[in-house]
């Protein structure tokens, strides 16, 4: 099967040498045109080492406070918004295998993170040696890249990639920069950082499916519609009838909140479930087409992050603006979901227009969607282009039972003399350590344990 012939030269990009910080990154390019043809709500910066240290130090001087989740103290979202979008949460990460050691070979200690790791090292405590190596600017183990775009809308996305190809430079693409393996971010790279774009889970909220409006018939592939009504029709053939659609800049934390948004406007109670990651500063995309493991979200019940996906809708390294989702489908026996027979993809022949004046027309180049659809979904995610947009499916709400498992626990009864010794054990250690009570929650059939505030 033919994978892609239209852009896979596209995915090899040439990497070109390195000016050195003060003197600028790629001088020689035009990039008074680039920032000319972005849109007004987007930005092209210039970055360095010194924004990084200014912007981002500054919260890995804050302690790793035991309370956090009612006093929280250092985080990954105290750095998600800063100018330069350069912060990430392993701050050694900013560094050529996250190490900053000038000659790249030397190890150094007290590694520090943003979440939730009980390192107690702070950036002003740091080994005198290795916070020199970290302070001084032109350390050549700095890896972080000099040109940063911030993307508003999809042309901006369409104009960085095109100017990327037309002069031969890695991509890199950020949404919150939760990754502790550096994935996303690059020296040496014109680096696309989504945050700014549009956010279509918090302004548009919750798509009810009304099975009244579409048809749960399968469309032959090639079909010349927009595909407006794609995502809900594959949900409605799920038994899901609602799907969210999430920005490419999108964390967690904003369609969880848009979710609960939906959820405490209905007039019956709760109705939607997401299906996503632990952390609010897990991207949907990063995590999702890395197959989304969603222990904490009832995905043992549903499934992987990949399976809540029903379209997608990004820019190709050869900066076309697609979208593209199953059309053919048909039920099998012993599966609860549908199995994918054929995708069907189309092109915007308008991406510089606003939304609502998209054209979404047959692709002029032969681009293998089947193909696609199934690279992207784990076969390297990001590698494939620009994640805009994509819907998923959502499912109905779950009621959320908690049971206090104290020294004399509710559930003693249900624990032999060995069990009951282990529970109490760890609920005295929690609460010792933590000064507030350990619990499970049950959620069907799931069970797990956690710790929570104001129990």
């Amino acid at each position: 099967m033919k994978l892609l012939s239209t852009f896979v030269l596209a995915l090899l990009p040439i990497a070109v040498a390195a000016d050195t910080w003060l003197g600028g990154w790629r001088s020689d390019l035009p990039w008074d045109v680039l920032d000319a043809n972005l849109s007004s709500g987007a930005s092209l910066v210039d970055t360095t080492p010194i924004q990084y240290l200014d912007e981002c130090a500054p919260e890995f001087d804050k302690p790793l406070d035991p309370t956090w989740i009612s006093n929280p103290a250092r985080s990954n979202h105290g750095m998600i918004d800063q100018p330069s979008g350069l912060c990430m949460p392993h701050f050694f990460c900013a560094f050529e295998d996250c190490n900053p050691s000038p000659d790249n070979r030397t190890c150094s200690d007290g590694i520090l993170v943003a979440d939730s790791v009980p390192e107690t090292t702070l950036y002003s405590e740091m080994n005198p040696t290795v916070k020199a190596w970290v302070d001084w600017t032109e350390n050549p183990s700095y890896d972080l890249p000099s040109k940063v775009v911030f993307p508003a809308v999809a042309s901006d996305v369409v104009a960085a990639i095109q100017f990327a190809k037309e002069h031969n430079l890695e991509v890199s693409v950020k949404n919150s920069g939760h990754s502790y393996t550096k994935a996303s971010s690059k020296g040496n790279t014109l680096h696309i950082n989504m945050n700014r774009y549009y956010q279509y889970a918090t302004n548009d909220g919750v798509t009810d499916c009304d099975p009244n409006m579409v048809e749960l018939v399968s469309r032959a592939a090639g079909d010349t519609d927009d595909l407006s009504d794609q995502p809900c029709r594959l949900s409605l053939a799920k038994n899901k009838d609602a799907v969210v659609r999430v920005g490419g800049g999108e964390n967690w934390d904003k369609v969880y909140r848009a979710v609960k948004a939906a959820n405490e406007a209905q007039p019956d109670g709760y109705k939607y479930h997401a299906v996503g990651g632990a952390a609010g500063t897990v991207s949907p995309m990063g995590w999702t087409f890395s197959a989304g493991l969603s222990g904490t979200t009832a995905g043992r019940a549903f499934g992987f992050g990949v399976d809540q996906v029903v379209q997608i809708e990004m820019v190709l390294p050869n900066g076309q603006h697609v979208k593209f989702g199953p059309t053919e489908w048909e039920m099998v026996e012993g599966f609860d979901a549908p199995q994918t027979r054929s995708i069907t993809g189309l092109c915007n022949t308008n991406p510089e227009g606003t939304e609502d004046a998209w054209m979404w027309e047959p692709c002029p180049d032969d681009i293998n969607f089947d193909d696609l659809w199934f690279a992207v979904r784990g076969g390297g995610g990001g590698t494939w282009g620009v994640i805009t947009s994509m819907y998923l499916q959502l499912h109905d709400y779950m009621p959320l039972e908690r049971i206090a498992i104290r020294y004399n626990g509710c559930v003693q009864d249900q624990l032999d003399e060995t069990q009951a010794k282990a529970w109490n054990d760890l609920a005295q250690k929690f609460e010792i350590l933590f000064a507030r009570p350990l619990y499970y929650w049950r959620l069907r059939s799931a069970i797990q344990c956690l710790w929570v505030a104001n129990g």
